[in-house]
């Protein structure tokens, strides 16, 4: 799995933000959400994602894995190669205190879509929409 096509993600201190472009919504992971999106970014199998000593269940990971492909964060890999989680990734997991889980914001949903250029009211500017 990688991440999808209209889909960044940022690192804040150790907090990872994904935003979704056409959806304008945002998210953020628990400590061990954050470590699997590093993992999954880097091109980490989901299959690997389970390193011995990890904080969480598989049926979890599973949880963790159908909610961001719901939100379409994630597409298919076609060609996805057999290759171990990198131990940093791998650590990170370990570490981390609390199961995997997301959480989403919609609050400014509406200013991420909006066309600074062509939706702002001219005398206003960014970030004043136009009404209707």
């Amino acid at each position: 799995m990688v991440a999808g096509r209209d889909v960044v993600s940022e690192t804040f201190d150790g907090d990872i933000v994904v935003l979704d472009l056409n959806s304008g919504k945002y998210f953020s992971f628990t400590d061990a959400g954050c470590a699997l999106w590093e993992a999954l970014a880097a091109g980490a199998p989901s299959d690997m994602l389970l390193p011995a000593g990890a904080g969480y269940s598989a049926t979890e990971l599973q949880r963790f894995l159908e909610k961001l492909l719901e939100h379409q964060l994630l597409a298919v890999r076609n060609d996805a190669t057999d290759t171990a989680l990198p131990e940093e990734f791998a650590e990170k997991v370990r570490s981390a205190k609390e199961k995997p889980d997301m959480f989403v914001f919609d609050d400014l949903a509406d200013l991420f879509k909006a066309d600074p250029i062509h939706d702002v009211e001219e005398p206003a500017g960014w970030p004043v929409l136009k009404e209707g």
